[in-house]
């Protein structure tokens, strides 16, 4: 064998062996608590939730080679703000009726933060961990669903919503490039409930980018 085809057969195979090393390395290092189930009908915990979607992101940032994002409370703010519109209205929007915060660009610079790149993903799941999955239900009056064998279907844990959420986006070309901006350095994201929201309720995710 030449020298440059063993060089290139050397790489090669470091290479495969490095993949599934920075894999483990870029593995999630969700927060403290991260398993406990959303109180939907009590106080969430956003610090819980931020830290959670942010250990989701880093986790696909990583595995692409991008720094990490730091978190920004700003950013968290008005994610919370615009969250909560939308579970309130029951409407999927980068547009809101909020003064001074009803367009992405408006939410960014109401953060406070010195900016000169940004973006803002958002969608919702429901309370339940049905979305995507076929499901039955049991007991609507006790949100009681269960997959086609039988086995119960819990809510949504910290942990699990931020993992679905950040796994719908990487899905979607236009989220997959938010995430994966190396121009951006910061984020802040949060949730609202809509407990009118069929299924036993909804939850709206709002998530803010910086840079």
């Amino acid at each position: 064998m030449t020298r440059p085809l063993l060089a290139l057969v050397l790489a090669a195979t470091a290479a495969l062996c490095a993949a599934p090393a920075m894999a483990a390395a870029c593995g999630p290092a969700l927060p403290a608590g991260a398993d406990a189930l959303i109180e939907a009908g009590g106080r969430i915990d956003q610090d819980r939730i931020d830290a959670a979607i942010r250990a989701e992101v880093n986790h696909h940032r990583c595995k692409a080679g991008l720094s990490g994002l730091a978190a920004a409370k700003g950013l968290r703010r008005v994610a919370g703000t615009h969250a909560g519109w939308m579970a309130r209205s029951g409407d999927l929007s980068h547009r809101s009726t909020v003064a001074g915060q009803a367009t992405t660009l408006a939410r960014l610079k109401a953060s406070g933060l010195r900016f000169r790149a940004g973006s803002e993903n958002i969608g919702y799941l429901a309370r339940y961990r049905i979305d995507g999955a076929p499901f039955r239900i049991r007991d609507a009056a006790s949100c009681g669903f269960a997959d086609p064998s039988g086995r119960p279907i819990p809510p949504h844990s910290y942990g699990s919503l931020a993992r679905q959420i950040v796994s719908l986006w990487m899905q979607s070309p236009t989220h997959r490039r938010n995430i994966l901006d190396p121009k951006v350095s910061k984020v802040g994201s949060a949730i609202g409930f809509d407990a009118a929201a069929p299924n036993c309720g909804r939850f709206y995710v709002s998530q803010s980018f910086a840079g």
